[in-house]
This record gives structure tokens, sequence and C-alpha cells, in this order.
């Protein structure tokens, strides 16, 4: 991902997509940090999750903390 940053001009960072097989085969679970503050870090998703579910689930993320307008852009491998 890769961010517009007031303070440093650009970011980038990685969300972990975690696949795997003992959990429901079509259930997203977000994992976070809280340290050094509280943000998410990975995902952990089922066998049956698509790549176009996990793209909606991040932006529906982004766009509740008000990060959205801040993305430049996301690039998803799985």
């Amino acid at each position: 991902m890769e961010l517009k940053c007031p303070q440093h001009g650009l970011e980038r960072f990685k969300i972990k997509v975690i696949r795997k097989y003992n959990v429901k085969s079509d259930e997203i679970i977000p994992k976070f940090r809280t340290k050094p503050k509280y943000e998410l870090s990975s995902i952990v998703v089922g066998k049956y999750v698509q790549q176009r579910e996990i793209r909606d689930y991040l932006i529906r993320y982004f766009a509740q903390t008000g990060l959205i307008d801040n993305i430049l852009s996301i690039r998803l491998k799985v």
C-alpha cells in the first residue's frame, strides 16, 4: 500500500494476507498490532475467500478509518 502522508510525503507498508484452512472457508478476520499504535497488521482469510472480497474489505476498513482519500495504490498478492 502507498499512502500520502502530510509529514513524510509518501509512506509504504504491507498488510499480510494469511490464508488458513482451520477457519471458516468464507471468513475474514482482521489482526491488529498494538504498538507503536493500534492499526491493522494482517488479515486471516478462509480458503474460499477471493481476491475481490479481500480488496473490498480493505477499502471498507480504510473508508471507516478515514484514510481512503490518502491511498495512492493498493497492490494485492495472495
